[in-house]
C-alpha cells in the first residue's frame, strides 16, 4: 500500500536532461513535495534545484530567480525575470557565504520583469546573475540550504503532490536556475553548457 501521495505532471516545454534511462539517476521512492509558500497550480519548473530528506520523505524547492538588470552596490530593489519563485520573506542572496536579507516586496506590475526590494542592501549584482533564497540571514551568511538535487520533472504545487528527484545525470545549464556555486554543490550533476 502507498503513502497516499499524488503526482500531477505537467506538460514541460523544453527538455533540460540530457539522456534518460541509465543516464538519469533519481533518489529512491517519490517524495512529499512541499508547497513552499506559494499558490497551488503554480508550476516548478524540472531542474530546479531541491533539497530532499530521505527519513522524512520530504523535498522542498530552492527559490530562485534571474536578476535582468546591473544593480549597484546600495540597491535594496532588483530588477528579476518573470517566472522566479521568490517570495515576501525569503532572504535574497547571490552567494553562499555572501549577504542575505529578507524582502519586503515584490513589484509584479512590469509585464517583463518583478521587483525585488530587501530591507538591507546584498550589494552590486550583475545582469544574468542567479538569485536565491537563502536558508539563513546576515552579512556573509547565505546558504543553498542543503540542496542535494534536482526536480527531474515539471512540478505542479497542490496538496500531497510527489516528484522525483535526480542525483545524478546531465543537465542543460542555461535552461536550468544555474551558478558556479550551484554547480559546485551539486558534484554529481553534470551542466552542460550546449544549448
Amino acid at each position: 500500500m502507498g503513502v497516499g501521495y499524488k503526482r500531477t505532471d505537467s506538460t514541460g516545454d523544453i527538455p533540460v536532461w540530457q539522456g534518460d534511462g541509465k543516464d538519469i539517476q533519481l533518489a529512491q521512492g517519490g517524495f512529499l513535495f512541499e508547497k513552499g509558500g506559494l499558490a497551488d497550480g503554480t508550476i516548478i519548473k524540472a531542474g530546479t534545484p531541491m533539497i530532499f530528506n530521505e527519513t522524512t520523505r520530504k523535498a522542498k524547492f530552492l527559490a530562485t530567480g534571474k536578476v535582468v538588470e546591473n544593480a549597484l552596490a546600495d540597491a535594496v530593489a532588483y530588477k528579476v525575470a518573470k517566472g522566479h519563485t521568490l517570495k515576501v520573506g525569503d532572504n535574497f542572496a547571490e552567494k553562499p557565504a555572501s549577504a542575505a536579507y529578507p524582502i519586503t516586496e515584490i513589484n509584479t506590475s512590469n509585464i517583463d520583469y518583478d521587483v525585488v526590494t530587501v530591507e538591507t542592501t546584498i550589494g552590486a549584482v550583475a545582469a544574468n546573475s542567479l538569485v536565491f533564497g537563502s536558508s539563513t540571514t546576515g552579512a556573509a551568511n547565505s546558504s543553498f540550504g542543503g540542496v542535494n538535487g534536482r526536480l527531474y520533472r515539471d512540478q505542479k504545487i497542490g496538496d500531497g503532490e510527489s516528484c522525483s528527484v535526480v542525483i545524478r545525470g546531465t543537465v542543460y545549464a542555461r535552461r536550468v536556475p544555474y551558478s558556479k556555486e550551484l554547480e559546485t554543490a551539486l558534484p554529481h550533476i553534470i551542466c552542460s553548457q550546449s544549448f
